[in-house]
């Protein structure tokens, strides 16, 4: 009878040995499957046709302001005016467009303030992170040392932004490098509003969504 017993009791620890060893074991797989097996996050790019669909619309201009469609060049003129304006070959370079708000009422002087809006695509992070370099390092030195900076947060993963007789802002996202001029506008327009429209509209558009939506 204690034989018997014993038997028992030591098949029933056997079983809840392997079944513990079991148990941990297949956690441990799950886990590693499910934190392992992730795949990592792509880069944010823009294919040459979504970069028009990305640029701010006429439709997303706020009041007091009016837009314009974007501008259409071809592909040698876009890849001639990313290595004018970043002072490099563009390496990796996919595709430029360009549009502009411009205000409906005049200031004192007559003068119609524009801010324009430039992207430049290329096929990775990398390739934008040196147009960036070289677009801010050309256009510091056209501003001279009276640009002040401009505290500028939109969403975008590097960003130089400083005002004096012109406002200029560059900002990176991914694979897409930004840059937006003013035209005869003050200091105190709303350039971080009009820099997170533009940034929010490439990811939304990165996302395979309709900005203008």
């Amino acid at each position: 009878m204690y034989k018997s017993v014993r038997g028992i009791a030591a098949g029933a620890l056997l079983a809840a040995t392997l079944t513990a060893c079991g148990s941990g074991s297949g956690d441990t797989g799950g886990n590693t499957g499910t934190s392992g097996g992730e795949k990592p996050k792509a880069p944010l790019v823009l294919a040459a046709d979504q970069v028009r669909t990305a640029l701010v619309s006429k439709s997303s201009a706020p009041q007091g302001w009016k837009g314009r469609l974007p501008r259409s060049v071809s592909p040698t003129d876009a890849l001639r005016k990313c290595q004018d304006e970043t002072e490099t070959n563009c390496g990796g370079f996919v595709s430029y467009g360009s549009t502009y708000f411009f205000k409906t009422e005049q200031d004192a002087e007559g003068k119609q303030g524009h801010l324009y809006f430039s992207l430049f695509s290329f096929k990775s992070p990398e390739d934008a992170q040196v147009a960036m370099k070289g677009l801010t390092k050309e256009a510091r030195r056209k501003a001279g040392a009276d640009a002040k900076p401009l505290d500028i947060s939109a969403g975008a993963e590097e960003t130089d932004a400083y005002t004096g007789k012109h406002t200029e802002i560059a900002l990176r996202l991914g694979g897409v490098v930004v840059r937006l001029q003013s035209a005869d506008l003050t200091a105190n327009e709303p350039y971080a509003a009009f820099a997170k429209l533009q940034i929010d509209r490439i990811k939304k558009t990165a996302e395979g969504k309709n900005p203008d939506a």
